[in-house]
């Protein structure tokens, strides 16, 4: 269409009529352009009052996650803990430690521990790996060497003439032994006869040990040893490889092997690690056992998560012997068993299956067993007087910063005369410019917008009206509005409302929490007199909570709706994101601007035809003219 356009205004270069006809469309289409630049004022004062409404819903999720999301625990203000907070300081943390919870009170505590809690163990009852081993082929091994790495140390041992598997081992000149006591200390590596083969294994804290070709002429094909050959499984090993690898020779029943803990039942493959075997059984909450493989003790072991007496490790093979070649007694697993954790308390026995548990609201963490020297402890318990005060202003606080936001937003004067520039505008504009005027052109968008000024109204009323049954408010606790000016924003008196924490504890939770026993539970969808006595009993801030989910829930209720803010403007990663009042609104403007734009792209053409068209009939009646004049000239000359 552009094109049809341009060659139109090319063939009216030039007209005989002497008329500008580009300006004279330009003047035209600026008329006709009028509607369509308040069309797309107007989707652009839409989309800026989205975006303001979206930065009150992100101050507001801000808000409520911070102090009403029971995930973010040490800023949660619906919980008891928050109100009745005590500090418990122990005498000696070194033996027993306590924390002070809800349901403490204020004291002197005596704690002796009698014993710890321990948890039951099985443990393999010697190494589970194999010692190396070979069958020696060839004792004539003069000029011969081996690579011996113990520990990370590598020594290559040259290698003399034998008789026989004794003299090999035992020569006390040149027998394997003696070589070996002389590169790494007497007593680290034992060599031995095993039933007619060599065996080297480790002692004395010596744990690694890996044979490896020795550089010039090598011996280990003679011992019948292949290089690379360790003592020590690895956690990394397949179970199919380590058949040969352990004491307790591991079968495996199709290729895999199958056991069950505690009643978890597990199941792995031939080509699964040790490691994957552990990881796996670790992380089962049902098994609740740790297993573990120690690499310097070469030893298997199962751990119960569950301190205490009892049976707490039970165990069962049924494809394979997997805790067997481990050297685990399936029918008797326990090696070690488990114990309760015993203490006096305030001259009370207390016996528990753990070390860590509560007594009278208060909890006990018993870390070392007293002895004659250090007969008992002392656990002073007192209120936190400042832990619940700086909890209050912390809202407060943030309570204020949202009522300056709404006040400012609410109050800001619009000025009309700052529309939105349009593109043309901008270009005869510097960024500096731009950006000032668009500035001003948002400025009062949300002037007394009626969503707004009915959060900051039912806020500020939820906080000032009394909660049944109790028998105090903010002002009496030092909590207050000064004046009318500061449009809610609250001030605290310090001293007394630390009074009233520590002499009217149970009423300032009651204030703030207290909850309704009629309507226990929140929901966007109950009835306007459900809504009614939930309001009046419950405390203050189950009132702001309740308020901020009628506003921006992302659930939808029964009636298919979300929160208010987000049914109005929307929110980003959300389905109303595209679906709010407002998104709607913006996609019906530019629906009509691309339908205007169209109609002005046909108007436009349809001017610059009637131009051509006249400059047509215009060069025709010049022809006619001059026509008629020369046949006026002939005649004239003919008479």
């Amino acid at each position: 269409m552009m094109n049809n356009i341009m060659n139109t205004k090319f063939r009216l270069t030039g007209m005989a009529s002497g008329l500008d006809t580009e300006q004279i469309v330009t003047n035209l289409m600026n008329v006709a352009r009028i509607p369509l630049t308040r069309l797309e004022q107007k989707k652009k004062i839409a989309e800026w009052k989205q975006d303001a409404y979206r930065e009150f819903t992100n101050s507001l999720r801000g808000f409520k996650e911070k102090f009403f999301d029971i995930t973010k625990r040490s800023n949660y203000l619906l919980s008891d803990n928050t109100y009745k907070t005590f500090s418990a300081i122990s005498s000696s943390d070194e033996y027993v430690t306590a924390r002070g919870t809800a349901s403490s009170e204020a004291g002197s505590h005596t704690v002796k521990v009698l014993q710890l809690a321990t948890a039951d163990k099985a443990v393999s009852s010697g190494s589970i790996s194999k010692a190396i081993t070979g069958s020696v082929a060839d004792f004539q091994l003069s000029g011969k060497t081996i690579q011996v790495n113990l520990d990370g140390v590598t020594r290559e041992i040259e290698l003399g003439n034998y008789d026989d598997l004794a003299d090999l081992v035992g020569d006390s000149d040149n027998g394997l032994q003696k070589l070996l006591d002389d590169a790494f200390g007497s007593g680290k590596i034992i060599v031995s006869n095993a039933s007619g083969k060599l065996a080297l294994s480790t002692a004395n804290g010596a744990t690694n040990l890996k044979l490896s070709s020795g550089t010039t002429s090598d011996a280990l094909g003679s011992l019948g040893i292949l290089s690379g050959t360790t003592n020590r499984i690895s956690a990394n090993s397949k179970l199919g490889s380590l058949a040969e690898r352990l004491n307790g020779g591991l079968t495996l029943q199709d290729g895999k092997v199958s056991f069950s803990i505690n009643g978890a039942s597990f199941t792995f493959s031939q080509d699964d690690t040790l490691a994957k075997v552990m990881s796996t059984v670790n992380s089962n909450t049902t098994a609740n056992v740790t297993m573990r493989f120690d690499e310097t003790s070469d030893t298997f072991g199962i751990t119960a998560k569950q301190t205490g007496a009892g049976d707490n490790i039970r165990l069962s093979e049924t494809a394979g012997n997997f805790f067997t070649a481990m050297g685990i007694n399936v029918d008797n697993p326990v090696t070690k068993q488990g114990v309760d954790a015993k203490a006096i308390i305030n001259d009370v026995t207390v016996t528990r299956s753990s070390n860590t548990f509560s007594v009278n609201g208060l909890e006990y963490t018993l870390k070392k067993v007293h002895t004659a020297a250090k007969p008992d402890d002392t656990i002073r318990v007192e209120q936190n007087i400042d832990a619940v005060y700086d909890s209050i202003k912390s809202f407060v606080e943030d309570y204020n910063k949202l009522v300056d936001q709404f006040t400012t937003t609410l109050s800001e004067k619009y000025d009309r005369d700052y529309l939105p520039l349009s593109d043309d505008e901008k270009e005869q504009m510097t960024e500096d410019e731009i950006e000032k005027w668009e500035k001003k052109a948002k400025t009062g968008l949300l002037r007394n917008d009626s969503i707004l000024r009915n959060i900051q109204t039912s806020m500020r009323t939820a906080l000032m009206d009394s909660v049944e049954g109790v028998g105090i408010n903010l002002s009496s606790i030092g909590i207050t509005s000064k004046s009318y000016a500061d449009r809610g924003k609250l001030t605290i008196d310090e001293n007394k409302l630390k009074e009233a924490i520590r002499t009217r504890p149970d009423e300032v939770k009651d204030l703030f929490i207290k909850q309704s026993e009629e309507v226990p539970s929140y929901s966007r969808s109950l009835s306007s007199t459900q809504r009614s006595t939930r309001y009046e009993q419950q405390g203050l801030f189950f009132r702001i909570s309740d308020i901020l989910d009628d506003q921006i829930s992302t659930l939808r209720d029964s009636d298919g709706r979300k929160g208010i803010l987000l049914e109005k403007a929307g929110l980003v990663g959300d389905p109303t994101e595209f679906n709010s009042t407002l998104a709607k609104s913006i996609s019906s403007y530019e629906t009509s601007i691309s339908e205007l734009i169209d109609k002005l792209a046909d108007k436009e053409e349809k001017y610059y035809n009637q131009f051509a068209q006249l400059e047509t009939y215009m060069n025709q009646m010049n022809s006619q003219m001059d026509w008629l004049s020369s046949q006026l000239n002939s005649l004239s000359k003919g008479r």
